[in-house]
């Protein structure tokens, strides 16, 4: 038997959907448990951690200028970027010195536990510079442990991580529970090149083994979220809503998309009766109501099986899901209403049928994604519709087509993003075919390691990185993104809110756009206080609403 800790470190959040509870965390505690090991989990994704990152001072500060900005139609003025610049900086240094007090407080645990394996999870957000530190100095402290990282940066790069940072003796890029039981296992024996979906260095060079998908989804353990392995789930500190595997892989192979690089290309499902297994079970150990079904593209007809499950059990649950336009059945729309299901998010990308078709090979039509979105809405579910602009070979006539497309169909929420180069994908691997310049990928790769966003900035003011596409560098494309947004807007459709955000909102009894609106100001301030108030009332509202389920029965 090891011992295993489990770290998560995210960074300052952005957005409510950061303080979810933790799905990489509580399934990989269940699958080292069930495996007979001792599991300990740390996640600094919490809304005290949110308090400790942002310098109080300066959120009293900041509250009246951002609040004013926010509201008005115009930029910051030289003298508001000014004083936005000195902040910035003065957070930062706060930022680093407490990720140092964090990485100190750390050691002081892990000295105490005294764990075989430490286990980070690198996830998308801002924390990537933060773990790397704390990961180091754990090396220092500690040299004996092994310490691997996983999650979604994990899986998008790879060797390139052991290339850039000591800390790591491992990455994890395939499915994590068997490779992190694999690793807990070492200790009998077992070599690294026995498991699979790892890198691990081979003296100057890495070695990766191939990942093994015959994984079957129904075999995962049970995720672990009580308080004696996972504390930050105590109190009102996280979101109670849970990530349920229900599905892995992803065969489209959408140009822009990492998903097939996160579980590869290769869908598995876990069965209807195994994912309603697992809410039963999580609402009578946790209490937990409110779901997200965690596959990248869940088919339509499983979700209606699920749908169908739930029903015939009689719970009581909400939850809500990524969908896929050529996978969704408008005609099981109402039985998935009636289930529970609150939201939805489709990946539209453009509203423009010729950039589709040659810039993202997403093999949908227009008419029926409207459709889609149509039937959605009239079953009462929050139907999300995503899109990126610009796109390759987008012009000011296929923009204006996408946003008039967008303004007939009025899709509940338009979740907008400037587009984006990552690992895998196949602008990055053909860039030329799509009109993407690079100058250097590889240096390119190392530096979006450590992308932050800076959140008292419009987009045009972030770093800018070193691509361009349609002969437009990133100033020019997040102009034409923000300019697109603020169409939207004007023509009263809602952007930058994802289903999940919707449905957090519908647990805190908040209209989506007032949700929307006020954790933009308090994420930009610092305002914790406000972030948990939210937090506490959603997470009250779902427990309310399981006791009102119970009594019902």
């Amino acid at each position: 038997m090891s011992r295993v800790l489990l770290v998560s470190y995210p960074g300052y959040p952005s957005t409510p959907a950061h303080l979810v509870a933790n799905h990489w965390l509580a399934g990989n505690a269940g699958a080292l448990l069930a495996a007979g090991h001792e599991v300990r989990v740390v996640d600094f994704g919490t809304v005290s951690m949110m308090r400790r990152l942002f310098p109080e001072q300066i959120t009293t500060q900041l509250k009246p200028l951002a609040a004013e900005m926010m509201s008005g139609t115009r930029g910051p003025d030289t003298a508001q970027l000014a004083r936005l610049q000195e902040w910035s900086h003065a957070i930062e240094a706060h930022q680093n010195e407490t990720v140092e007090q964090l990485a100190r407080e750390l050691v002081t645990h892990t000295r105490g536990w005294q764990p075989d394996v430490v286990a980070f999870e690198l996830s998308d957000g801002d924390g990537y510079r933060g773990s790397v530190h704390m990961a180091r100095r754990l090396r220092d402290a500690l040299p004996g442990v092994h310490i691997t990282a996983g999650g979604r940066k994990a899986a998008w790069f790879r060797a390139l991580l052991l290339r850039a940072s000591s800390a790591f003796d491992t990455i994890i890029y395939g499915d994590p529970e068997p490779a992190l039981t694999g690793l807990a296992g070492l200790q009998a024996e077992r070599s690294l090149e026995s498991i699979p979906g790892i890198v691990y260095r081979t003296g100057d060079q890495t070695a990766e083994m191939p990942r093994d998908d015959a994984l079957d989804l129904d075999a995962l353990a049970m995720p672990e979220y009580d308080t004696d392995v996972y504390p930050a789930m105590g109190e009102d500190e996280k979101i109670k809503m849970a990530v349920l595997t229900d599905s892995r892989g992803c065969p489209n192979r959408c140009a822009f998309c990492v998903h097939p690089m996160e579980d590869g290309g290769k869908q598995r499902l876990a069965s209807p009766g195994r994912i309603v297994d697992t809410m039963q079970e999580m609402q009578q150990r946790w209490g937990m109501s409110v779901f997200r079904l965690g596959g990248s593209s869940t088919p339509g007809e499983l979700m209606h099986q699920i749908a169908e499950e739930i029903l015939r059990r009689g719970l009581r649950v909400q939850y809500n899901s990524f969908g896929h336009f050529r996978s969704s059945n408008s005609r099981h729309f109402e039985t998935l209403a009636r289930s529970g299901l609150y939201s939805l998010f489709f990946g539209l990308e453009s509203g423009s049928q010729q950039i589709l078709d040659r810039a993202v090979h997403k093999g949908i039509r227009l008419e029926a994604a409207a459709e889609t979105i149509k039937a959605a809405q009239a079953a009462g579910i929050f139907a999300a519709a995503s899109m990126i602009v610009p796109l390759p070979f987008d012009t000011a006539e296929t923009l204006a087509e996408s946003l008039e497309f967008v303004k007939r169909v009025r899709p509940d929420a338009v979740p907008l993003q400037f587009p984006g180069v990552f690992p895998g994908t196949r602008w990055i691997e053909e860039p030329e075919k799509y009109g993407i310049e690079i100058d250097d990928v590889e240096q390119y790769l190392l530096d979006n390691l450590d992308y932050r966003v800076k959140l008292l900035f419009p987009p045009q003011f972030w770093d800018p990185l070193p691509y361009r596409i349609n002969g437009m560098d990133f100033a020019r494309l997040t102009a034409v993104t923000m300019r697109f947004a603020s169409q939207l807007e004007a023509a009263g459709l809602l952007t930058n809110l994802s289903h999940t955000l919707a449905a957090i909102a519908h647990s805190a009894d908040m209209e989506p756009r007032r949700l929307r609106d006020m954790s933009q100001l308090w994420c930009v301030t610092g305002d914790a206080e406000s972030m948990g108030g939210m937090v506490a009332r959603a997470n009250a509202a779902m427990v309310e609403a399981l006791n009102c389920a119970h009594r019902g029965r």
